[in-house]
């Protein structure tokens, strides 16, 4: 067997030093081996954990949860930029945390994304929000990336100034118990002050000569920007509200007991061979009908009709070629707002043209299944119909379109709500 040769004076021998042993260490390395179902995983755990908690948007707790991930995110993206411009991990216990802080940060930005993605879901309606509800999946999957997470404390500024802005924009109606224009503009305006407020903590507490304004500040900026476009065109939805519920009807009758209102909803079956549906997916007004008195809920009376005119005397309004809509919205707790009803026709010459004014209906929140409220058109042609239900300053909530004929009406059926 060879001599091992001694060392020359001077020269330095590099020791290899022992593997680490233990269950942190088995840890660390089947982390490293499985990285990317680790990564998936903690995307499913924070979307579940989502899905557990988000029952309303009111609730006071989540309110509370979701601000707290807000400030803990804001923290957390503070100690790994101080530790990012020091060089250098903290030893012991205190490193073993430390190397969780990007898994942590991700996981409260994505859940509170997750959250996000859920409530505008809901509150969505027409392509503008679909597209921007596109753009928020994207960042939500961009979120679980680990080449966007290696942008480091830039990219996590920004989904933080776009979180807070989210948060806000439900959060101030639940508040201020009514839903406006100016709170979201509110809410842009704060988002952008986290963001240049960070900056100057950052600043402050950590040099860094490479944190400046275009890099710190400006991604977020961008971002409340962007908000900002989205608004202004009608593709953010309008949270904190939702719409439970919307369909056509031939007559709707409520009625008043000791457990409340309950509504009588005649409607329209479909054909038996279409087993997949309830309602008929052509709705037939019928050219005569009654008289309908306004000050008992539009209950039916006696007196026959084909227009108004014989109604009108007597302060009622005629069944005749009419169709109505009954819809269920979301509001939170003691909400007291009101809603538009904005009806359409597809007109063969001119496309879809408005059917008058909006009609505007009172809307109070606090029921879990949502609001009751129901508007009338009248049907002058076949030809499509559309019923947009608007937010006072109108702002899309839902939207119906059904098909409708004048005709002698088929039989009924009535569903209770």
């Amino acid at each position: 067997m060879a001599t091992p040769t001694p060392p020359t004076p001077g020269e330095t021998i590099a020791i290899a030093e022992p593997a680490a042993t233990g269950p942190w260490a088995s840890f660390k390395a089947f982390k490293e081996q499985h990285h990317i179902a680790f990564e998936i995983g903690f995307f499913f755990a924070g979307f579940l954990f989502d899905v557990v908690l988000l029952h309303r948007i009111d609730s006071t707790p989540l309110l509370i949860h979701q601000a707290c991930y807000l400030v803990l995110s804001a923290l957390l993206i503070f100690v790994d930029h101080r530790l990012h411009v020091s060089g250098k991990e903290p030893e012991g216990f205190l490193g073993k945390l430390a190397s969780f802080r990007l898994w942590v940060m991700h996981f409260f930005l994505g859940t509170l994304l997750n959250a996000f993605m859920v409530f505008y879901f809901r509150a969505s309606s027409g392509i503008l929000s679909f597209v921007f509800l596109i753009a928020l999946a994207g960042l939500i999957v961009a979120n679980e990336l680990p080449r966007f997470r290696q942008q480091g404390p830039v990219v996590r500024v920004a989904m933080l100034s776009f979180a807070t802005t989210s948060f806000l924009a439900y959060l101030l109606p639940v508040i201020v118990g009514e839903l406006s224009s100016w709170q979201y503009y509110v809410s842009i305006l704060i988002g952008a002050g986290v963001t240049f407020g960070l900056w100057k903590v950052f600043t402050r507490f950590t040099h860094d000569p490479n944190w400046t304004f275009k890099r710190a500040v400006v991604p977020g900026f961008v971002v409340q920007g962007t908000l900002l476009v989205f608004y202004v065109l009608g593709a953010i939805p309008p949270v904190p509200l939702s719409l439970k519920h919307i369909d056509v009807y031939a007559s709707i009758s409520p009625s008043k007991d000791e457990t409340g209102v309950h509504y009588a909803l005649a409607y329209q079956p479909a054909p038996s061979w279409q087993v997949w549906r309830k309602h008929s997916s052509v709705f037939i007004a019928s050219p005569t009908g009654v008289c309908l008195k306004r000050k008992e809920h539009y209950a039916p009376s006696d007196i026959p009709c084909e227009n108004d005119e014989p109604c009108k005397g007597l302060g009622y309004v005629c069944s005749a070629k009419r169709a109505w809509v009954f819809t269920r919205i979301f509001a939170p707790a003691k909400f007291r707002d009101q809603v538009k009803f904005a009806w359409e026709m597809d007109d063969p010459k001119k496309g879809w043209t408005e059917r008058g004014a909006p009609f505007a209906a009172g809307l109070s929140g606090g029921n879990e299944e949502g609001y009751r409220t129901f508007a009338y058109t009248t049907i002058s042609e076949a030809t499509a119909y559309r019923v947009r239900v608007l937010t006072e300053d109108g702002r899309e909530i839902g939207r119906l379109t059904f098909d409708a004929k004048l005709g002698e009406q088929p039989a009924t059926e009535i569903e209770t709500d």
